[in-house]
């Protein structure tokens, strides 16, 4: 029996090409085929398409937040507004910011001490969205109550330290809360200011990302929200 899928729209064409049984109608799945070859080349499916294309967008810009603002008045609600936005990325760029910034060995205090406890403590962390492995190596130094780690080493650097240095040891320690950022041993630089401080700096920076992910998405989310706050009517809801 023939079928004349001419008749058929172009989602009823894709459904009866998914569920046809093509072994038991193989002439209708020719028909079928034949049709839709037709369909391609005279471009309904790219007109199909951009239909669900422009759908997308227009449900997008419906989806929009946008916040309105009066022209009228003193304009209160919109000079707040600013003033809140404004204040959110302030404390985000003090909270963020110092943590690119390493503190000059200048300005750090020498601390003298003997090696009561030496390890090379290897950590492995699984991107979760990779599954990449990373695998860090951190020197950590016990004297009396006090820890001290030199993070993100070196493997090789990491080993032979802790393989070298004894307990009992004399070193002297430039740190802050704990993290080197210089070691040296009489008069023998271990691991010198230059080298620690982009580790340093890449600990202290690990969770930044996050932030400014954060901050960006805020922008995207009110940037025509806070036009809107400083020429009422730049962008209006779609609702």
């Amino acid at each position: 029996m023939s079928i004349n899928y001419s008749n058929y729209t172009l989602d009823e064409l894709l459904d009866v090409n998914e569920n046809i049984n093509r072994d038991m109608y193989p002439e209708r799945y020719k028909q079928l085929c034949e049709e839709i070859q037709r369909r391609k080349k005279n471009g309904e499916f790219e007109r199909k398409a951009q239909e669900i294309k422009e759908k997308e967008d227009e449900d997008d810009e419906e989806n929009e937040f946008i916040i309105e603002f009066s022209s009228e008045g003193k304009g209160t609600n919109r000079k707040l507004f600013i003033l809140v936005f404004i204040l959110i990325n302030m404390v985000v760029l003090a909270f963020v910011l110092p943590k690119y910034m390493v503190s000059d060995l200048s300005n750090i205090h020498e601390y003298s001490t003997e090696i009561d406890f030496i390890e090379c403590h290897k950590e492995e962390v699984i991107d979760d969205e990779t599954d990449e492995v990373y695998t860090y190596f951190d020197l950590n130094i016990g004297s009396y109550q006090d820890t001290f780690s030199a993070v993100g080493i070196g493997e090789g650097k990491c080993k032979n330290l802790a393989r070298d240095l004894k307990v009992g040891t004399n070193v002297s320690i430039w740190h802050e809360g704990g993290l080197i950022h210089q070691l040296k041993s009489k008069n023998s630089m271990l691991l010198p200011y230059a080298y620690m401080k982009s580790k340093v700096q890449d600990l202290r920076t690990g969770d930044a990302n996050l932030y400014w992910f954060g901050l960006v998405a805020l922008w995207f989310m009110l940037f025509k929200s806070v036009a809107n706050a400083v020429v009422p009517g730049t962008f209006t809801s779609n609702k």
